[in-house]
């Protein structure tokens, strides 16, 4: 029977956990059991795709069960994220985050785009044997009835493949188990300061149907009200500012209205609202375990879940307010998913047999704001304005909005075998394959489009509407459509074996590789030449280069339209890449293909039956990426940007770390102590570039160059006494880029600057004290926690005193935050004294200052006290107890900054039972 997909169903089996088998240690850690005395056994994790035990596997993991995340009442990503070591969430709200771990950040494409033009992610989440991510909309996945967190830091690619470049989070779930009917129900209710109130619930279910057959449900539903109010707009009364910062920052450098314009007033009183940025988490999942025999199981499960959110879960920081925004088109999010899931487990001889399997099919719909993309955005203002591009004289509503919807399946395989040879050798090998497409349709409206004479309504079929051939149709306002279906298919072999040198001394090798298929094709709709496909046929053949990075000439002679051919000068593009009728890095059908073999090595110590000691050198990587405006010359063909075009390829950011690390357990088993120093080199690290002003008015993704990454990780459990626990962890960060691509200088942050969003110092502490409440005849507890994250810098790009300047320009006035100057120039920007009064600027006043907005510190306090009595308890709580106005994480991609902040202070009360 296969150990690891035996205890991840419950049944704690561990019979062949032969090496380093650790006794029950008698942690005093009622606090996290509800008795003084009670004894817990170690956390049995799978990390390595074995049940071992946390503090006998040779590698940094940090792992929360379940009980733990609900007595710290979290549910969700950005909840729980808070209490691991060095793992960082960043991003726009519920469904709309990137992970990072030990500092290997840049930024992601906009979520508007991120589905189809964005790098894979960095870190891999798994829910259970499935990976789920997803570049910038990591899986959302609410934690009800979870098992445990698992969070293995650093490169995890021979076990788990593509995008585990520096760690993976895994999310496993409790298991139907034959050992008993169990039930139980959570549901609560909160006020949170300044918002409507949230309230929650979820109930599961364990039915064993005989002694081999078992299914086990659970639902949930959670309501999180708002705290941000979307109060009126206003941009800068004095149209001349205005005018100034449009024609400043089109593509074409020259101006695209008059001075002294007529500018028609925007307004967003159709949407202004109180409290707007609702979210609801509703789902269900369902499993069925199977003992066939003695030596075969079987597993099923099938989860649903849908995510709503209505109104912008970011501020706009020239409100003045951390609770209020200014939006001009309703802002909503859709995003639901069915994953189902398959696991055969079972023994032929002496080999462990697994093979597990699952279908995901995830939808999004999305609509977004858009309106500040005209003040950045090169072409932006050409529809919404009469009297000619460059002699505008009557600029009408600025209003934008976009419009998505992408449809995602992702079906695995894997089959793997574990074995053992005598008594000293382990090895697991096995064979992995994943196919994944993405659709997305993407619609950009324009309000002011149909006043200024673009009226592009057509139905499906019409040949041309203002030049634009529309094969789907479209309505009015929508003047740019994209249609585009990105495929990832993957086939992997791998293998790990340890061995056991002496009964102290191990040493384990794996390897894993790989073979990537990538590819983007589809259309785009728009007034610029090439108009489209009809979106049906994409999945389907097409003819030899048309699903490469530029459109390839037809044999007819006529020209392909796969979305990047936005020119229609096919010739002068690819001959901008250097080629001669083909893409280079792109076979002859358009699928760029990739393939290596990476490694890792580990040994380790047993230095005592309570220390172990180890290190480790590990390769990871993310695939590469496939532009769709390959080619396209950039419009500013001055300093680094002399004779730049679009790369076809972001080339594979890879990554090789090395670190040692220490796992104890201290003071005859009441303190635990497991720290990890990590030193990582970075090649090619790959970023989001969205730089209509100089290159082109879509985003791409291109490799910025080198970084180091090193530091220390440290986690902790102390059993004070009989009725006190206190546990925690920390992180330390020093990143650095060490080689900047010259096409990036004076764009990127300079040589020698931090990477983005990870603070050099953060930490957490956690204390639980519990006691007998003897009138009540209940355990009671009153427990606290402390979260500490250091300031960090904004994305890489330094363009914030840029950014500053346009914003002050756009609404009269400046954001209040807090910008650090990088030294040197954001030169790549043009030359800023063609604006009078420009901010920001270099001494010689001749270019903006290399700037970041900075991420400023924050501690968030929560507390809570509460009883167990019988089979049922109560709670009451506060979250962020000192009302911290917690910013955790800055943009730019919308030309002015926008920040994230953390939900104000909060009153709760939790119920919750448990049958048996």
């Amino acid at each position: 029977m296969n150990i690891a997909a035996s205890e991840d169903r419950g049944t704690q089996a561990k019979s062949g956990v032969t090496r380093h088998r650790k006794k029950l240690i008698a942690l005093a850690i009622g606090a996290m059991t509800g008795s003084a005395h009670a004894q817990i056994e170690e956390i049995v994790v799978t990390a390595t795709k074995r049940a071992e035990s946390m503090q006998d596997i040779p590698v940094a993991i940090q792992a929360m069960r379940g009980d733990t995340m609900k007595k710290l009442g979290v549910a969700t990503f950005d909840e729980y994220v808070k209490f691991l070591p060095n793992v960082v969430q960043q991003g726009r709200g519920p469904g709309l985050n990137e992970i990072y771990i030990r500092g290997v950040a840049t930024e992601q494409a906009k979520n508007s785009v991120s589905s189809v033009q964005g790098s894979s992610p960095a870190v891999a989440l798994y829910l259970d044997e499935q990976p789920i991510s997803f570049g910038a909309r990591n899986l959302d996945v609410y934690a009800a009835d979870l098992e445990r967190v698992e969070v293995l830091p650093g490169p995890q690619g021979t076990l788990f493949g593509a995008s585990s470049q520096s760690g993976t989070v895994r999310l496993i779930t409790k298991k139907p188990t034959t050992e008993g009917f169990q039930a139980g129900v959570n549901a609560g209710y909160a006020f949170t300061s300044g918002g409507d109130s949230s309230s929650n619930a979820d109930a599961f279910i364990n039915v064993p149907l005989s002694d081999s057959l078992a299914v086990r449900a659970v639902v949930y539903n959670d309501n999180q009200g708002g705290w941000i109010d979307n109060i009126p707009g206003r941009f800068n009364t004095n149209e001349a500012d205005l005018i100034n910062v449009i024609n400043r920052n089109q593509i074409s450098g020259s101006a695209a209205i008059l001075p002294g314009a007529n500018i028609q007033p925007s307004s967003n009183a159709a949407v202004v609202e109180d409290n707007w940025n609702d979210a609801s988490y509703k789902g269900a999942r369902l499993g069925l375990s199977w003992d066939i025999n003695e030596n075969w199981h079987l597993l099923v499960q099938h989860t649903d879940q849908e995510l709503e959110t209505e109104g912008a879960f970011e501020f706009s920081p020239v409100t003045g307010s951390t609770s209020s925004s200014q939006i001009y088109t309703p802002d909503r999010n859709s995003d639901s998913f069915g994953l189902t899931t398959w696991t055969v487990d079972g023994r032929i001889g002496a080999l462990d047999v697994i093979y597990t399997g699952g279908f995901l099919q995830r939808d999004v719909n999305s609509l977004m704001d858009y309106t500040t993309y005209s003040f950045g955005g090169g072409y932006q203002v050409y529809y919404i304005t009469t009297g000619g591009y460059s002699s505008g004289n009557q600029v009408y509503d600025f209003t934008k909005q976009y419009v998505d919807t992408t449809e995602n399946e992702r079906k695995t395989h894997e089959f793997r075998i574990q074995g053992e040879v005598g008594e000293r050798v382990k090895y697991t090998a096995g064979v992995y394959v994943d196919d994944s497409t993405t659709g997305s349709t993407g619609e950009f409206q324009y309000f002011g489009a149909v006043a200024a004479g673009f009226d592009v309504a057509s139905v499906a079929g019409t040949s041309a509407v203002r030049g634009v051939t529309n094969p789907t149709g479209r309505g009015r306002n929508t003047i740019f459509v994209n249609y585009f279906t990105r495929e990832e298919d993957q086939l992997a072999f791998f293998a790990d074996v340890s061995f056991d040198l002496t009964d102290k001394v191990s040493l384990s090798v794996g390897a894993r590789n790989y073979d990537i298929d990538f590819a983007l094709l589809g259309s785009t709709g728009s007034s610029f030449g090439c108009k489209g496909v009809d979106p049906a046929t994409l999945p389907g053949s097409r003819p030899a280069g048309q699903r490469g990075a530029v459109a390839a000439v037809r044999a007819d002679g006529t020209i392909g339209c796969d979305g990047r051919n936005f020119d229609n000068n096919v010739t002068a593009r690819l001959a901008n890449l250097g080629a001669s009728g083909t893409v280079p890095g792109l076979g002859a059908d358009g699928v760029a293909n990739e393939s290596d073999t990476i490694f890792r090595i580990t040994t380790d110590w047993r230095a005592s039956d309570e220390v172990l000691l180890f290190a480790t050198w590990s390769e990871g990587f993310r695939p590469l990426v496939s532009n769709r405006n390959a080619g396209v010359a950039s419009g500013n063909q001055s300093g680094v940007f002399a004779g730049y075009s679009v790369p076809a390829i972001a080339q594979t950011d890879s990554l090789t770390n090395f670190e040692i690390g220490m796992k104890g357990d201290f003071l005859d088993g009441r303190l635990r102590l497991n720290a990890t120093y990590f030193n990582s080199k970075i090649d090619n690290l790959q970023t989001a570039r969205f730089d209509p002003s100089n290159i082109a008015f879509l985003v791409f993704i291109e490799n910025v160059g080198d970084a180091e990454v090193q530091g220390i990780d440290l986690d902790y459990q102390w059993a004070a006494t009989d009725n006190l626990t206190i546990s925690g962890a920390a992180s330390f960060v020093d990143s650095e880029i060490t080689r900047l691509n010259p096409q990036l200088e004076g764009l990127s942050a300079p040589v020698g600057s931090e990477l983005p969003f990870a603070a050099d110092f953060s930490f957490n502490v956690r204390g639980r004290y519990h006691f007998e409440w003897e009138k009540m005849g209940a355990q009671a507890y009153v427990q606290g926690a402390l979260v500490y994250t250091g300031d960090s810098k904004a994305g890489i790009i330094g363009n914030a005193f840029f950014a500053e300047d346009t914003t002050r320009r756009i609404y009269g006035r400046g954001t209040g935050l807090t910008i650090a100057d990088e030294g040197g120039t954001f030169g790549a920007t043009r030359v800023a004294t063609e604006v009078p009064g420009s901010s920001g600027l270099t001494a010689d006043g001749q270019f903006f200052k290399n700037g970041r907005y900075v991420q400023e510190s924050y501690t968030l306090v929560n507390f809570a006290a509460g009883f167990d009595k019988d089979n049922w308890g109560a709670e009451l709580y506060i979250n962020n107890l000192f009302d911290e106005d917690a910013i955790t994480h800055i943009s730019t991609l919308d030309y002015v900054p926008t920040a994230s902040v953390a939900r104000p202070r909060t009153f709760g009360i939790r119920f919750k039972a448990n049958f048996e």
